[in-house]
């Protein structure tokens, strides 16, 4: 059920008061519900997280939750300029979703930015050096997974058994979508355990957004980076992970390696192997974002799987980890 703007001023209104306040969606909203709000103090954004009988991955229920936290650390550790969370409300007193607000950052997506040559290279050294920033943080428990309080899974002693929970999670949810049968899930899983030893390389627990694609970095028209978004997917572990998925999303240009100030070397060796799976983890979950009303698309779901499975047979065969 969509929220009505007239709704989603009343949520406005729970959070920051009573006012004088504008409230329009934008967005596509597949998934939260988003609004530009103006009142007499500036302009903000409504996030509502959809219902939680939307068809979702295991870590996307209530994953909204972990945001405050997030965005806490981040502003007292780091110059990444992620927006304060100035108010939220998890209760599911006013409606049976969670919603919170942030002030409007100036910019335009990446995506969406129309720079020039020169104007992106300067967008992505920015975004590479932000996100190391982010893999900076840690946990201080050295935990492992998703540690967030929409508490999806149980924190792990270390990441090659967080990932291993993690896989198998995802593998249940697309078993659950009618996708995958359990034997294919079984086979599936098996192959990861074959090659759990390359996991145990990571020691440290850090920080990771877990969705670096262009629709997540704000920009002015010279390429200047003005706001770095959506933390909610955010996972603790190995950077690999983190970078495997911006290359899958196509960010992993020369400019943000230069932003970075290292390159980590994902395509020989153990690391090979790790980036497969990581790769593979990125690409299932949109077998069940694809079942889902977000796009209600059977056929890209089983796309989705044929690819995913086509990868694994032919790791299995040759034992050359592509994707």
């Amino acid at each position: 059920m969509e929220l009505s703007e007239p709704q989603a001023k009343q949520l406005v209104s729970q959070l920051l008061g009573a006012g004088d306040f504008r409230v329009t969606q934008f967005g596509a909203g597949k998934f939260s519900q988003t609004f530009s709000v103006t009142g007499q103090d500036g302009q903000f954004v409504l996030r509502v997280a959809p219902p939680d009988e939307l068809l979702q991955l295991f870590y996307e229920y209530r994953m909204m939750r972990q945001e405050p936290g997030i965005h806490a650390r981040l502003a007292a550790e780091t110059s990444v300029p992620a927006p304060p969370i100035i108010a939220h409300d998890f209760t599911r007193k006013l409606i049976d979703r969670d919603y919170l607000i942030m002030p409007k950052l100036p910019g335009a997506p990446l995506g969406q930015a129309g720079l020039s040559q020169d104007g992106r290279a300067r967008a992505l050294r920015q975004w590479g050096s932000y996100v190391a920033q982010i893999h900076t943080i840690t946990d201080p428990e050295n935990r492992f997974g998703y540690l967030g309080q929409h508490n999806c899974m149980a924190p792990q002693k270390s990441w090659a058994e967080a990932f291993a929970v993690m896989y198998r999670k995802e593998l249940d949810d697309i078993v659950a979508a009618g996708v995958y049968d359990e034997a294919t899930a079984q086979g599936a899983m098996g192959l990861l355990e074959q090659h759990i030893g390359v996991f145990e390389h990571c020691e440290v627990s850090r920080l990771l957004h877990g969705d670096l694609w262009v629709t997540n970095l704000l920009v002015a028209t010279d390429g200047n980076v003005t706001g770095v978004l959506d933390f909610d997917r955010a996972c603790w572990g190995d950077i690999e992970w983190d970078l495997a998925i911006a290359e899958y999303c196509g960010v992993t240009q020369p400019a943000f390696w230069e932003g970075y100030a290292r390159q980590v070397q994902m395509h020989a060796g153990d690391a090979a192997v790790r980036r497969l799976f990581y790769l593979l983890y990125e690409h299932q979950k949109y077998i069940v974002i694809s079942m889902s009303t977000r796009r209600s698309d059977p056929p890209g779901a089983r796309r989705y799987a044929d690819e995913s499975l086509t990868a694994m047979d032919n790791f299995r065969r040759t034992g050359r980890p592509e994707f």
